[in-house]
Order: C-alpha cells, then structure tokens, then sequence
C-alpha cells in the first residue's frame, strides 16, 4: 500500500525546514493553510489584517507586517494587499 503525502503536510514540510524563518512565520503560515483547506484550496483567498493576526495569534501589527512581507518574499505565499474592508486582501498560496 502506496502512502500519499497531503499537499498541506508537503508544505509544512517545507516551511519547518526552512532556516529563515522563525515560530511567527510558521504561525501565519500554517493559519493561511487552514483558511486554504477551508476555501476548497481556492486559487486565492480573503483575508483581513484582523482575522490573520486573531488566528495567528499575533498582538503586535509590526510583527505581523514583517512575517507576512517576509512570507511574500521568501514566495511562499503571493500577498495582494487592500485597505478597502469590503474588498479584503487577497494571498495565493505558492505551492
């Protein structure tokens, strides 16, 4: 019996291994895959500020700015951001 790897655990994986990231990197990440998985894997998902730092756990708005520019940067996630509430921001997940 052939075991798959579900492509969540993949990019887990991935990023746990990478030493350019630190526990808030991971944090924001792996709540990003949740709202992912959430959304049917959708090509892009919205988010708020708010809803990334709640469910990240993040308190500090200068924390969250670092690791999410940094998240883009390192391209592991494409970061569209708005500062229009109703349109929301948008972020694809880099698979």
């Amino acid at each position: 019996m052939k075991t798959e790897i579900s492509p969540l655990l993949l990019l887990y994986k991935k990023i746990a291994d990478d030493p350019r990231v630190n526990v808030w990197h991971i944090s924001l990440f792996i709540y990003i895959l949740l709202l992912w998985q959430k959304n049917d894997y959708a090509d892009q998902i919205k988010v708020s500020r708010k809803q990334l730092m709640t469910g990240a756990h993040f308190g500090s708005i200068t924390t969250y700015h670092r690791c999410i520019t940094h998240l883009k940067e390192l391209q592991y996630i494409k970061y569209h951001p708005t500062y229009d509430s109703y349109q929301g921001t948008t972020i694809r997940v880099i698979v």
